[in-house]
């Protein structure tokens, strides 16, 4: 994502960032592989022009890149699982609306921020077997009220603490699958993402 050798994005136009971030398609028309558009669609106007303003600062790194080759797990998944791994095919393009959420510790802002956590935890959130992941990733976090899960167990100090760590109250660490650049969301998000798992509906683990 620099200007560097072996980045694509050396002559992207803001057009072509909005396409590929929100919509999941390159300049040549074609869809991304394993480019998440499908949470980042949601993104604001103004969230979305900060990132790539953000993208455009970063210094440029060489890295040349190396034709891409897919395994029979690869192969599988584009077989059976086409829109999850190539997001253009199951985004609704042209009824994409960015959405204006204040931000603050609400319920709503909670959502528009957690939907960033739908790929790996489920449309509800009740986690389980991660769809777009090799098959060794482990399960997603249930992130309802539920008992099943360990938010039902934690205080608000519990959750932003393991997310600003990468460690849980008992001393466990997170998986690496987990993002650590969660933690760095400012208190108000984290707050806010408390908040909303907090006001879900209580569901079993996997139960998506």
């Amino acid at each position: 994502l620099t200007k560097g050798k072996g980045g694509r994005i050396a002559a992207f136009k803001d057009e072509d960032w909005v396409r590929a971030i929100r919509h999941s398609v390159g300049p040549d028309g074609r869809g991304l592989f394993i480019m998440p558009s499908a949470e980042y669609a949601h993104f604001s106007d103004a969230d979305l022009g900060a990132i790539v303003a953000y993208l455009k600062t970063v210094p440029a790194v060489d890295r040349e890149r190396v034709p891409t080759s897919y395994g029979p797990v690869s192969r599988a998944l584009l077989t059976f699982s086409t829109g999850k791994m190539i997001a253009a095919a199951a985004i609704d393009h042209i009824n994409v609306k960015p959405p204006v959420v204040e931000k603050g510790v609400t319920v709503e802002y909670g959502r528009y921020v957690g939907a960033a956590c739908i790929g790996c935890h489920g449309a509800n959130f009740s986690g389980g077997k991660i769809d777009v992941g090799p098959p060794n990733w482990p399960p997603a976090a249930n992130l309802t009220p539920h008992p099943d899960g360990r938010l039902a167990k934690w205080s608000e100090a519990d959750f932003i603490a393991t997310l600003r760590t990468a460690k849980r109250p008992d001393g466990t660490a997170l998986n690496e699958v987990m993002p650590r650049a969660f933690g760095g969301m400012d208190d108000t998000e984290l707050k806010a993402l408390w908040v909303y798992f907090k006001s879900l509906p209580s569901i079993g683990t996997g139960v998506r």
